[in-house]
């Protein structure tokens, strides 16, 4: 480049051209002409399915490389281009509007297909053809509750649509097909809909890259995915493509906070900077397990097409494992079930812990879970001298040997602050095993009906102590909070019903007379 800048309108016009659309098929005759529309693009899709569409894939791919590294060269770390964050936004729009118009274009022409039209079996008009889900998801064994929700999804939904899994962990259970994930673009045309498990963890790395490059409908698991988007960027050693993303959500006011955190005056805002604006305008329809979270999607994106569609609970069985615990039979046992970060707030918990053994000496924390090195636990439990008080678990790798944990302890925390978004599988199998479950009253949690759950205000540790005490000095009020919490995962969290409220939502994005 010898030394120069690139002129931004030039770079501007080369965003533009970067992404190779295909024509749409039109037609304007009488009566027929979605018909004819339909076969045209039936017939494009035959001619240029394994040849012309994966070249234009991979020079789409290149232009688009090719673009953000001019960009890259032009702004010092931490700078916000304005102009790049408009052709960034307008970008996804028309890379979502493109994906919509090729959807429908996908179910047209499988119907066309199923009902007879270039031959194969026919369909009768009045019965709806299955939809053909291409599935992204983390995957058992990989350490996700997003993998075992997944896991649980999969065969319900699997009754409701043909399914092909797209997945790099080979050793995945499960008989559904399966395929590459990088094998998608060349064979998206199988597809009508492209279908992603988005969440704020590196699990999802290869999931995001997809969607922004193929919008389908998407479930967002956590509404905050800074932790993803900091890994992507900052993890592979780019502040330039942290200040993108970071300008593509907060728009000019990000240039100071960049700078702040570029020298070090600031931290990364990982809980209070969403970066999930791309995922959000690379949708064409959105799925949350909870009305907190619609509503703050509605309020950055009131046009996006959101449904709220409870996390589910596969019904088992399970089994108190109390006695490898060697307890004596009146011991209260409290617990913390599933990875313990930050935000678990453990010292809050192992504080007032302490302070409940001068009324119930015989009671015992246990911790099953990760407890990943930003908790410092072997000091906690050294300030706190809590020694053999608290029994410590590792990961468990059986996900019906952690359903087994979370049926043992008498009263479980869920003390997550503050929420990103979440709804927490691990406090629902809890409440689905009948236990008593003690939650901050905010996001999701709030929304467990007050019956179900004990619910105190965030980071208080007296209303905490508390609530501690009443449930330690009444098994009655801990067995009726069980029962309660048990009906109501089984009347919420059905997977059926999920499965159902999914393909309701698919078939709703068709537009009228599709």
């Amino acid at each position: 480049m010898n030394g120069e800048r690139f002129d931004k309108a030039r770079l501007d016009e080369l965003g533009r051209r970067a992404e190779l659309s295909e024509y749409t098929f039109a037609s304007t005759a009488p009566g027929v002409g979605r018909l004819v529309a339909g076969l045209r693009a039936a017939w494009n899709d035959v001619a240029t399915r394994w040849h012309v569409r994966p070249l234009a894939a991979q020079q789409s791919a290149f232009n688009t490389a090719l673009v953000d590294w001019l960009a890259q060269r032009q702004l010092e770390p931490g700078d916000v281009d304005t102009r790049r964050i408009a052709l960034d936004r307008a970008g996804a729009q028309l890379n979502r509007d493109t994906a919509a118009v090729a959807a429908r274009a996908a179910r047209l022409g499988g119907d066309l297909r199923a009902r007879g039209v270039g031959g194969g079996a026919i369909l009768p008009n009045r019965i709806r053809r299955r939809w053909r889900l291409a599935y992204f998801s983390p995957l058992p064994p990989a350490r996700s509750g997003i993998a075992d929700y997944s896991a649980e999804l999969l065969p319900y939904l699997a009754e409701r649509a043909d399914i092909t899994l797209f997945t790099d962990a080979p050793d995945a259970p499960g008989d559904l097909p399966r395929r590459p994930t990088a094998a998608f673009p060349a064979e998206r045309w199988a597809y009508d809909l492209p279908f992603y498990q988005m969440g704020n963890s590196a699990h999802h790395a290869a999931i995001y890259h997809m969607l922004r490059r193929y919008p389908g409908v998407t479930v967002l698991h956590d509404y905050v995915l800074h932790h993803l988007m900091a890994e992507l960027t900052l993890g592979a050693g780019s502040f330039a493509a942290y200040a993108r993303e970071m300008g593509y959500d907060l728009g000019e006011a990000a240039a100071p906070l960049l700078r702040d955190i570029r020298s070090g005056r600031a931290a990364n805002p990982l809980t209070e900077v969403a970066l999930n604006a791309r995922v959000l305008d690379s949708s064409l329809g959105l799925i949350v397990h909870s009305h907190t979270v619609a509503e703050w999607i509605r309020a950055v994106r009131p046009a996006a097409r959101v449904a709220v569609v409870p996390h589910l609970v596969a019904p088992r069985r399970t089994h108190s494992r109390r006695p490898e615990l060697h307890l004596p039979p009146e011991a209260l046992l409290v617990a913390i079930v599933g990875q313990v970060t930050t935000t678990r707030q453990l010292p809050l918990a192992l504080r007032v812990f302490r302070r409940l053994l001068d009324d119930v000496p015989d009671a015992r924390f246990l911790i099953v879970g990760q407890v990943l090195p930003e908790v410092d636990l072997d000091g906690l439990l050294a300030e706190l001298n809590l020694g053999e008080s608290v029994i410590r678990l590792d990961y468990v790798e059986s996900f019906d040997a952690f359903n087994d944990w979370a049926a043992t302890a008498d009263i479980v925390l869920n003390l997550r602050y503050p929420t990103l978004g979440e709804t927490s599988g691990a406090a629902l199998r809890v409440m689905a095993a009948g236990r008593a479950l003690v939650v901050f009253d905010h996001g999701w949690y709030a929304e467990i009906p007050d019956g179900a759950a004990v619910k105190i205000p965030p980071l208080d540790e007296e209303a905490l102590l508390a609530a501690l005490l009443a449930l330690a000095r009444s098994p009655e009020r801990r067995a009726a909070l069980g029962e309660a919490a048990a009906r109501y995962v089984a009347e919420a969290c059905a997977p059926a019903a999920v499965a159902d409220a999914i393909i309701d939502f698919i078939a709703a994005l068709e537009p009228a007379g599709a």
